[in-house]
């Protein structure tokens, strides 16, 4: 054990923040740090490199243990390069080389005498040894090698540090603290604005780190792809968990289960044994036996009641009605924007359709235009080439990442209370509960709120109207993991369509049923989740799947089971609408009949049945397409 946490406790005023918070780090080990927004984190970290005080409790680490924590910008010194930051971590292996260049010159002097050369010979065979074992022959490479990974390559490495976006520098000074190899990595959101592949890179780096890491993430496929223990911090305290993200969401749900059952046994006991003894204690002949039975509950060691589910946002989406099966159509779109009254392209050649009812995530480089194209679709954005249409009945929603769709001047309730004002305060403030917007909370202002709040606000937004369609930028991103768990389950059981961006890994693989990445020269097809796509994008040739894979884990049977639930809602869906338009097809055919010579009238209702046999056909081809796929789960 490398270092040891010990019943750390932290207030901030009366509010306590943590509390016997007990935590243990072994050599190498990979610790994941969770919980919901506010749950103390940060502090955590904080706490145990240093930067913050705590009021009780103790930290046991050796004096000489080197703990790296994540800092933002403040790191670097903005009028250096980048490779200047870079190879100020081994300042002392720089040193090393400057001598060895020093005792080149001197061996190359032709004044020295054969003693003199002698020595300077055995110095420099010395001082060459040592830089070799310090690393120095392969310094360059690991310094590209980490630039590179991310996201650096093709950066000029003279650029000043002052020249870098916000982003460029957090990963430089997260690729600085990667060289200086410290024995505990302490990072707070490490894959905050990362690309698929830097965050990929990211993942391997660490997991092949010889030494530990804590890390506080929201990232539930980072965590399931790096972390080797979880620790839980609710209600001010830490509990521990073996595994990764997914096992953690196992472990806990068995755990609950597990005490509740141990629970209620005791508690029965205990009530036995408490009537037995207020029958028998008075008796004479029973009271020995009572007193024993008393002696045996003072000193049962109680199980603690388990402390009920912490509340978290529920979102529910619906459609008030069904679109037609075409739902988007684009046709070879290029999009440019204004670069400083020039417009410079993002993308061209684009095209793809989205059918109702699919899952549908853009995904694609940084800057590559996946949030442009979306604004574009909506007609925020202007400057475009090709065509794009949408299907008939389609009514959309839209979450927008920026969140500029909300009113900041408004409070809470009043904002709600503009989309449902047929209601009333109570039934506003129930809907708002919801989303645990509480008590004194409906009255805050909706500038003043965290993103995480107004994200709850903006879904409320889309879920009041019903769209059939969900356009979603990056819908995760403000989410904590209750939070996001909580929307994954409401899209899962969304039966309209959702196209969305996203740089949630997990997210994509739980949602998506189909992805679309976006090049500069077009679109490219990946009809899967994200395990698929990165699947084919390692194997090209790869025959694609139409199977559904059989679940082997908890997890992929909670959502095949969910899988199963919706499609047969779908189902039954379809047969009502069948129903429906077969029931309009007899009432039309009837009113046909009735118009007898009118001819004007009787082409009118013809383009009716025309239009309703049209959406038979339609309906029965979802029927047939929503029966297969639950054939299939069947099997």
């Amino acid at each position: 054990m490398i270092l040891q946490v010990n019943n750390i406790c932290k207030s901030f005023g009366t509010d306590i923040i943590l509390e016997n918070i007990n935590i243990k780090v072994e050599q190498g080990e990979k610790i994941g740090l969770i919980g919901a927004n506010g749950a103390g984190k940060s502090t955590l970290l904080k706490i145990i490199c240093g930067e913050m005080s705590y009021d009780s409790g103790s930290i046991i680490a050796s004096s000489d243990l080197r703990k790296g924590f994540l800092k933002q910008t403040d790191a670097l010194d903005g009028n250096k390069t980048i490779w200047g930051e870079m190879i100020d971590v081994f300042s002392d292996i720089v040193d090393m080389e400057n001598e060895l260049r020093s005792l080149e010159e001197k061996m190359s002097d032709t004044n020295l005498s054969a003693d003199e050369h002698e020595k300077v010979l055995s110095a420099y065979g010395k001082k060459s040894e040592a830089f070799d074992k310090a690393g120095g022959f392969e310094l360059r490479a690991r310094i590209m090698t980490v630039l590179n990974g991310m996201g650096f390559e093709g950066f000029n490495l003279n650029e000043k540090v002052s020249a870098l976006s916000g982003g460029e520098k957090t990963k430089l000074a997260m690729s600085k603290l990667l060289l200086e190899e410290p024995d505990i990595l302490l990072l707070d959101e490490p894959t905050n604005h990362l690309d698929f592949k830097t965050m990929q890179w990211l993942e391997n780096y660490l997991k092949s780190y010889k030494k530990a890491v804590i890390v506080v993430s929201h990232d539930r496929y980072f965590l399931d792809a790096l972390v080797d223990t979880v620790y839980e911090i609710e209600r001010t305290r830490a509990t521990r968990y073996v595994g990764n993200y997914s096992k953690y969401l196992l472990q806990k749900e068995a755990n609950r289960d597990q005490q509740a059952k141990a629970y209620e046994l005791q508690q029965k006991e205990i009530k036995r044994l408490e009537d037995y003894v207020a029958r028998n204690i008075v008796r004479a002949s029973t009271s020995k036996s009572a007193k024993s039975k008393q002696k045996i509950i003072d000193k049962m060691e109680l199980i603690d009641r388990p402390m009920s589910e912490l509340r978290s946002c529920r979102f529910f989406f619906e459609q008030a009605y069904t679109s037609f099966k075409d739902v988007l159509t684009v046709e070879d779109m290029s999009v440019s924007v204004n670069d400083g009254g020039i417009l410079r392209r993002l993308f061209s050649g684009a095209s793809f359709e989205i059918k109702r009812g699919e899952k549908v995530a853009l995904i694609g480089a940084n800057g590559i235009g996946k949030s442009t194209l979306l604004k574009t679709l909506l007609g925020i954005h202007k400057e475009y080439t090709g065509r794009f249409d949408f299907g008939k009945n389609v009514e959309i929603g839209y979450y927008d990442q920026e969140q500029k769709v909300l009113n900041g001047n408004k409070t809470v309730l009043d904002a709600a209370w503009d989309l449902v004002p047929r209601m009333d305060e109570s039934e506003v403030r129930t809907m708002l509960g919801s989303l645990l917007f509480t008590n004194e909370d409906v009255f805050k202002y909706v500038e003043s709120l965290s993103g995480g709040e107004k994200a709850k606000l903006e879904f409320l937004t889309i879920s009041v109207k019903k769209p059939n369609t969900m356009i979603l930028d990056e819908p995760t991103n403000h989410l904590d993991l209750p939070s996001k768990e909580a929307l994954d389950e409401a899209l899962q059981e969304y039966e309209g369509t959702v196209f969305f961006v996203s740089h949630d890994r997990y997210f994509l693989n739980k949602i998506a049923d189909k992805i679309l990445e976006l090049t500069e020269t077009g679109i490219n097809v990946y009809n899967g989740n994200y395990d698929y796509y990165m699947e084919k994008k390692s194997s090209p040739t790869l025959v694609q799947r139409t199977t559904i894979k059989q679940p082997n884990s908890y997890e992929e049977e909670k959502r095949a089971q969910a899988l199963k639930k919706s499609l047969t809602k779908k189902l039954a869906k379809s047969e009502e609408d069948i129903a429906i338009a077969e029931e309009k097809a007899t009432e039309l055919s009837s009113r046909l009949e009735a118009t007898g010579s009118d001819y004007e009238k009787a082409r009118d209702i013809y383009d009716e049945i025309e239009q309703n046999n049209k959406l038979i056909e339609e309906l029965y081809a979802l029927w047939e397409d929503l029966s297969e796929q639950l054939s299939s789960l069947d099997e």
